[in-house]
Formats: structure tokens, sequence, C-alpha cells
């Protein structure tokens, strides 16, 4: 596909809209998809997991152990006052907490009071009009891409996400590059972080690896940019990559990831330059997963350290970057992996992070927001308010794993879809959808829309798995903070569905399961935009039956 030059304000890569009419289709396969909880070890349906997870919470918080059987109404009341009092007793009472214990008591008791408990959204009206597109490739270790996108018409007026596809990035076979990037305040950050930062990532990478390479019209779009990169900014951006590099195994693999963290940091750069925005105190920004899948490599076999296997054939590399709390979750052996760090005030770390750079969090919430506006602690763009950009760094987490025959498939998607279902209950229907299209595929598949936007490229190689974590420091540097040599430290496990995919249905599949995992996500109550890319991988694929 011809690389087409670059507009000052990028629109989002999307396709053409497919409307679905009909209700009954929209849900009909949703209420085939079960999980188990891995709380009580109830089934659930996707549309009754919010609630379920809500049921499971308000327990908790009322005092209940797991396992406990649900109370009469008495019995609930009672514990609910002696909560109450235990808290305005304490010498830290908050008013907060007795509303939290309040909401908790009504969400039990109309469970229990209920005469229909099995009322779900399945019956609700569904606004979805996704957007679809889908990719063929058949390299060492991708097999077919897909990316679904949906606006949650219910609860947001504005598409705010956006993605990205290059095959044959950098002018190499075998090399994909897909990307998400997840809107806050507007989509201006979102759209041209989608189309400029894969150009930033392909400059650097080409001197990590000459065997990358620029169109002409990419190097002219790079150049054009020296009057805001200037040599004073080169010589910064170089002292977060030397002075404190840690030793890594793979001097290549740290390369690439300090390529992914010099092009982060250069499209925030960019961003600042407010193309596009219109707000004078309060500028879009965006979060961001990269996944760089190289099926180049020098060395296919490599050592593993296990007492039944000395040998195994690696087939390529997948180079994870993200920033914010977008995930990355890969399938391998039927087992969730997920390759991302949250980057939120969920996360402890980097709480502690933004209260020494001199941020505020609110306290009134356990995750609570950054100067009232935003829960994500690293992002791009977030512009035009100085103490909020303060808090906010444009520093990725990055992460390298070897692909073997065994990898089923890569799951990336924004926090549309994760605050409603986890990493191993996402896998799970996708597992489950997968092995129901091999077996008895839909007569109504998705539609193919191709998207003349999307540009193409492709990537390289390396060998153990490495982890990088960049983070600004007062003096504009970047140092490593740490690795992390196993991912399968960040495991959980799900069901070993069994699945195998012919090459004429691959395609088809992966946009509906894309397409199903989106109508699960807003049946279970997201008020999100949500946007998933499914990457099939060789283990999911058989070539001949």
């Amino acid at each position: 596909m011809k690389n087409l030059m670059l507009p000052t304000i990028v629109e989002t890569l999307n396709t053409d809209v497919q409307n679905v009419d009909d209700k009954e289709d929209q849900i009909s396969h949703i209420k085939d998809l079960w999980f188990t909880c891995c709380i009580c070890q109830e089934r659930i349906n996707p549309c009754n997991i919010l609630r379920h997870k809500q049921h499971h919470k308000a327990f908790s918080l009322l005092g209940y152990k797991r396992g406990d059987n649900p109370p009469v109404l008495s019995s609930l009341i009672i514990q609910k006052e002696q909560k109450i009092s235990g808290i305005k007793a304490s010498f830290k009472y908050k008013q907060r907490e007795c509303q939290k214990i309040n909401h908790s008591f009504e969400i039990l008791k109309e469970k229990m009071l209920s005469l229909t408990p099995n009322i779900n959204r399945m019956n609700m009206p569904l606004e979805a009009t996704c957007q679809v597109y889908k990719m063929d490739i058949n390299n060492d270790i991708v097999r077919s891409i897909a990316v679904c996108s949906e606006i949650n018409a219910s609860w947001q007026s504005e598409m705010e996400d956006s993605f990205a596809i290059f095959n044959n990035y950098g002018q190499r076979k075998n090399t994909c590059l897909v990307g998400i990037f997840d809107g806050y305040h507007g989509k201006s950050a979102a759209c041209t972080t989608a189309v400029e930062l894969p150009i930033l990532l392909l400059d650097h990478m080409s001197v990590v690896d000459p065997s990358y390479k620029l169109t002409e019209e990419e190097k002219v779009f790079v150049s054009s940019y020296d009057t805001v990169f200037r040599e004073e900014y080169k010589k910064t951006e170089e002292n977060f990559t030397t002075e404190k590099r840690r030793e890594a195994k793979d001097g290549n693999i740290e390369g690439i990831h300090v390529a992914h963290a010099k092009a982060f940091w250069r499209i925030d750069r960019m961003l600042q330059l407010g193309r596009g925005e219109g707000s004078k105190s309060r500028w879009s920004g965006c979060t961001a997963v990269t996944c760089l899948l190289d099926g180049r490599t020098s060395d296919k076999t490599e050592d593993v350290h296990n007492a039944t296997q000395t040998h195994k054939t690696r087939l390529g590399m997948i180079h994870i970057a993200n920033i914010g709390n977008l995930k990355a979750v890969l399938c391998r052996n039927g087992k969730s992996y997920c390759l991302t760090r949250d980057h939120s005030t969920r996360n402890s770390q980097e709480m502690q992070r933004v209260l020494k750079c001199g941020g505020s969090i609110s306290a009134n919430e356990d995750c609570g927001l950054i100067e009232g506006c935003s829960k994500v602690t690293r992002g791009l763009g977030f512009h035009g308010d100085p103490k909020l950009k303060t808090s906010i760094i444009p520093a990725p987490y990055t992460i390298s794993i070897p692909v073997y025959s065994t990898c089923q498939f890569l799951i990336l998607a924004s926090s549309g879809l994760w605050e409603v279902f986890g990493e191993c209950e996402v896998v799970t229907m996708v597992q489950n959808l997968l092995a129901a299209f091999s077996t008895h595929p839909p007569n109504t598949k998705p539609k193919d829309n191709t998207n003349e936007n999307l540009q193409e490229h492709n990537m390289q190689e390396k060998n153990n798995v490495e982890v990088s974590d960049y983070l600004e420091d007062e003096n504009k540097r970047f140092e490593i903070l740490g690795s992390v040599s196993d991912c399968e430290n960040r495991t959980e496990k799900s069901n070993n569905a069994n699945i195998l995919l012919t090459d004429d249905v691959r395609s088809e599949a992966t946009a509906y399961v894309c397409q199903q995992i989106i109508k699960a996500a807003v049946l279970a109550g997201s008020q999100q935009n949500i946007t998933i890319g499914l990457i099939l991988l060789p283990g999911c694929v058989q070539a001949k039956l």
C-alpha cells in the first residue's frame, strides 16, 4: 500500500461504519458465552459480569468472607450497622466510607429482594455500530489481524480512540506494527499519534538496525521537525539512554527499547505544538499500546531451562510498549499473560511518583484523580495545564518476548474493555469464540471494510525476554528502573481450548471475534469508547486439515 503524505491535522484511522440492524443477531452469540467466576466458581454470562463483580465487592465491604452463604435481610442490616458504627468510632472517620457501606447494602438488598434475579442488559436496547478493519498477513508469526472500534453511543458522543496497522514495517518482510491509542478530552492527540508515532519509531529503529528503511516521504516528514528537535534537545535525549543504562543480555533488544522511549518522548514534544487543539487551558491527550511483531530471527533455536525440554524453536519476537491503562494480553498454551504495566492511580508506585513530583491526587476514592482530571499517570499530550503535565509523563514500559508455536493470539485493547473484563475473562471468551467459529462458522460474517488511509511498514527480532521502564526525573533525563526476565510471573490460568483455524476462515474469524467481544463489553456496562485488536499467532492456525 502506498504511503500518503501526512496531513497537518490527522483524522481518525477508521473504516466505514458497519450498522447492525437486527438486535437479536447482535446478542445471539453473546448469550452462548459463559465463563467461571474465579471467586465463587459460578458460571456467568458476560452481560451479567459487571453486576456480579459489584455483588462480590459489596460482600467484601460489608465484612463477609469468601464462601459465606448469602445472608438473610435481617442479618444483612445488623452487619451494615456494625460496620458503620465501627467506622464512626474510629479516629479517622470518613463519611465516604459510610456511603460505600450503605451503597453495598443496597446492592445486596436489591439482589435478595428481586423476583427476577437474572435480569441483565440482554433485554435492554443495544446501540452497537462497530467499525471493523481486518488484514490477512501470512508471515512466520502473524496469520491475521483485525481491529474493531465502538463509540458506545449510550455514554459517549465522540469517538476518541484511534489505531494503526503497518505491514512490512520499515520495508522489511515478516514484520508488522499494530498500535491502539485511547484519547482523552478530545481526539486530536490520539489521531496525531496514530499516524506520526510509527514514523518516529521507524526513524529510531533505523539507527538500531539499518535494515529498517524510511521512504522518501517519511524522511521529508522527519526532517521537517528539525527546528523542533534542536541539538540541545537531542543531547538531553541522549542522556536518558546513556547515563544510567542497565546491562542487558542482548544489546540490540536494549536498543529497541531505547528506540521506543525516544519515539514516545518525541511525539509528546510534537503534541506540545498544539495542532488541532481548541482549548486554551487543557489540551487533549492519549494513552497508547504498540506491538512490533518481528518474524526475522538470526537464531531460531534457544536454550530453555526446563526439566523436560532443552530447546524450543523460536519463530520471532514481540516488542510491546505501553503508556497509560491500555493492555496487551498474550495467550500461550491456553494461559493469559499480561504484557503491559498499569500507569494509573491504581498503581501504588505510580501514585507515590506523582506525589513526589508535587502532584495532587483526590482522596475521596481509592483510585483518585490527578489534579481532579485524570486517573492515568503516564500519557502523551495533556499539555496546556503545566501542573497536570508535570505528573503525567511520556515514559513507556517496554517488554520483548519470544514467539513459539504455542503462542495462540495477542489482544490489544483500550480501557473501555478492561473496565468491565479481566485479562483471563477476555482470553476465555476469545478462545471459546474462535473454537466455535472453527467448528460452526456463523452464517453472517463480518463485512470486510478496508481503509486506504492506513500505511504499511515492517520491523526486526531478538532473543530473551527483556523489559525496560523509562522515567523522567527533574533534569529531564530518563533512566531504566528495572527489568523482568520472565513474563510468566504475570500469568493467569485460562481454559485451554483447542483452537485450529484454516487459512480460508482465519480473517473472518478474527474480525468476528473482535465484534463479539466489543458487543459483550457494551452489554456488560462499559461506559467508554472501546477498541480491540486481535492478532492470530501460529498456535491458532492449522494450514491444512
